[in-house]
């Protein structure tokens, strides 16, 4: 993908690179202490650091709502962030990281799945292999892709906004859906976007929800909908109609079956896998019983080349 920046730093290998970076960023950063689990709790901080999204109301490909303060975006799309910091000294850095907004997930690296990480995908030619896993992609040329405990993220430089303006635009795509079974797996997420130091202190941190889709108007209102009912004046509402017996949660045969297939073709047999994943995550979903479908889909991706 073009405007894609090709630096990728990696922390295990920070000591033997720190010349290279040096001259690169004309600042030397340091390597802060190693965390398992992201920090997501908002602050503006000295600099007030703020963003704001651009042309809300003339975008085909993403929608943002304003009840769930969450983005609904397709993939492979632009959507143009504006950062403003106060005052607008230069020398700092944006970081943009994907999380999973679930607390039992929260330690899980945001990876692309599968298929998207393929080397025949159009969107993985003249990439480096290590950004290929990443699913969020800043456009800025000068942008620098990192991994540190396994999870990844994206460090901008924030240059000083041009006369006449108080912010910088940032532009992103969103390179896997939210939906790809051996990647996000339907798990809910968002960005963290944090203004660092050249030392890498952070100076603000900011969140945004994001749902990278095939339909994001109707997943935007399906989410609406559901944030609606479970709301206190939906819940009064329900009190004052007719009770309706509860929907039994639906159940499905567990017997496990071993079958040794001989598939013609590679593109066959992957999609043999997915089909076989996808329905065991659909009947995993439907039915609660994540625990008991996870060693076998698990299998399916080790199988998986």
């Amino acid at each position: 993908m073009e405007g894609i920046g090709e630096k990728y730093i990696n922390l295990s290998q920070h000591m033997s690179q720190e010349t290279e970076i040096k001259q690169e960023a004309q600042e030397q950063y340091f390597e802060e202490p190693e965390i398992s689990t992201p920090i997501k709790e908002e602050f503006p901080g000295c600099y007030n650091f703020q963003f704001s999204l651009c042309n809300q109301d003339s975008s085909k490909h993403w929608v943002y709502s304003q009840a769930l303060r969450k983005v609904f975006i397709n993939m492979e799309e632009t959507l143009p962030l504006r950062f403003k910091w106060e005052p607008a000294d230069d020398g700092l850095f944006v970081r943009t990281a994907m999380v999973f907004s679930l607390d039992q997930y929260a330690s899980d690296p945001v990876r692309r799945c599968h298929n998207h990480m393929a080397m025949n995908n159009i969107n993985n030619h003249d990439i480096d292999p290590r950004i290929i896993k990443h699913v969020v992609r800043c456009l800025d040329h000068s942008s620098m892709y990192e991994e540190r405990n396994e999870h990844l993220s994206v460090l901008t430089p924030l240059r000083t906004p041009q006369i006449g303006s108080h912010y910088v635009l940032m532009n992103f795509k969103f390179l896997c859906k939210n939906s790809c079974p051996s990647g996000m797996n339907r798990r809910p997420t968002e960005l963290i976007f944090t203004l660092e130091d050249s030392k890498r202190r952070v100076l603000g941190r900011r969140r945004l929800s994001v749902r990278v889709c095939s339909c994001p108007k109707r997943d935007k209102k399906k989410e609406e909908m559901e944030l609606e009912e479970e709301s206190p004046l939906s819940a009064k509402k329900r009190k004052l109609c007719v009770p309706v017996p509860k929907k039994m949660t639906p159940s499905c045969d567990t017997h496990v079956f071993n079958v040794q297939l001989s598939i013609v073709g590679k593109e066959n047999y992957l999609a043999v896998l997915k089909y076989a994943y996808d329905i065991m995550a659909g009947q995993a979903a439907r039915t609660g019983q994540f625990e008991f479908f996870k060693p076998y889909m698990d299998d399916i991706l080790r199988k998986t080349p």
